[in-house]
């Protein structure tokens, strides 16, 4: 029969963590992660201090701002990189599709079009 494992058991509004083998360490981890996820961090730091409702329009506003200029530089970087792909897709096309000068076939046509006109 397999020995009990001992457990410690936190619960946060229906967010439980179980200590498995006493690995504390690992349950803090978790935890962790799931207070990230449902923004529980953020929002005790919110509550911290009391602000205004002028405050939190004025940061909510600064927030906006730093969210639009982070997808600006974000797009502007998606557009350069487009850009140079076409440049390096545009160079591969070119050199593939570029005939030579010196091949047989401009030869070779050039000379049925003279023996053409001497007849």
């Amino acid at each position: 029969m397999k020995p009990m494992r001992k457990r410690l058991e936190t619960t946060i509004d229906n967010m439980k963590i179980y200590v498995k083998n006493n690995d504390v360490g690992r349950a803090l981890r978790i935890m962790k992660k799931k207070m990230l996820a449902d923004g529980l961090g953020k929002e005790l730091r919110d509550r911290r201090f009391f602000r205004s409702k002028g405050e939190e329009r004025r940061l909510a506003e600064k927030a906006g701002r730093k969210r639009w200029e982070k997808k600006q530089v974000k797009l502007e970087e998606q557009f350069i990189r487009e850009e140079r792909n076409a440049i390096r897709n545009n160079r591969k096309k070119k050199n593939v599709q570029r005939p030579n000068k010196n091949s047989n076939q401009s030869r070779n046509s050039s000379r049925t079009s003279r023996n053409q006109n001497k007849r």
